[in-house]
């Protein structure tokens, strides 16, 4: 018990030195315990970049904002500047980047991977960054941007029948049959009205959430559903 205490102790106070916001204890002690910049890492699906010296402020800017927005680093104990940044989600490439140091923007010193922009007149810091697929529970955009169109997608078994039903087709489980578009990949297109819609999938004789999408209801049966808010 005592040793749990020294190490509990330990770890607040490291906490306390730096209040990066990750909720991965991993992360966070990772982030504290940096001594030295080093060059773009990604870790737990975020790039971190890092940074050294007698500075007042260093920021970011990513490509896949368009440049256009500005992230703060943060100072940890060692005195080392530290950013997380989210990897994108289905970044095919290396993702460019650029440091604002003291209000002068720059490229990243520990860094050598670089491109050189020449129709903007600026050269770019390089970080390799995983393909993460935006087909995991909670990042999957079931509805497109006009807010009405549902795109479901159903992964199991190829050779299934698969269906989908809820409150839009009055739950009749054959109405709407999902196209298996890739083996063992299953997806259909619905324009949804608005409000709250209830589904699930139907397939093998029984009904089933969809697994991609964690809003989840009960319905009068006891059975649990998934549910879209359309706009």
């Amino acid at each position: 018990m005592k040793r749990f205490v020294l190490i509990f102790c330990a770890l607040l106070g490291l906490f306390s030195a730096s209040a990066f916001e990750v909720d991965s204890v991993p992360l966070h002690l990772k982030l504290a315990g940096m001594k030295r910049a080093q060059a773009p890492e990604v870790f737990e699906d975020y790039l971190i970049l890092s940074a050294q010296g007698p500075y007042r402020f260093v920021g970011a800017a990513f490509e896949d904002e368009g440049f256009t927005k500005i992230h703060a680093f943060e100072k940890n104990r060692q005195g080392i500047f530290v950013l997380v940044y989210p990897v994108p989600l289905k970044c095919s490439h290396a993702l460019a980047y650029r440091l604002i140091v003291d209000g002068a923007w720059t490229i990243d010193p520990a860094n050598p991977l670089r491109e050189d922009a020449r129709a903007a007149g600026v050269e770019l810091s390089l970080a390799p960054v995983p393909f993460l697929s935006d087909q995991r529970p909670g990042l999957y955009q079931i509805l497109e941007e006009d807010g009405r169109t549902a795109h479901f997608l159903f992964k199991g078994e190829s050779g299934l029948l698969v269906t989908v039903e809820g409150s839009f087709n009055n739950w009749d489980p054959f109405l709407h049959e999902m196209t298996e578009t890739s083996p063992g990949v299953y997806e259909l297109e619905l324009q949804l009205p608005r409000g709250v819609q209830y589904y699930d999938f139907v397939y093998n004789g029984e009904s089933h959430p969809d697994r991609l999408n964690l809003n989840k209801a009960s319905n009068r049966e006891g059975k649990i559903v998934s549910y879209l808010q359309v706009h």
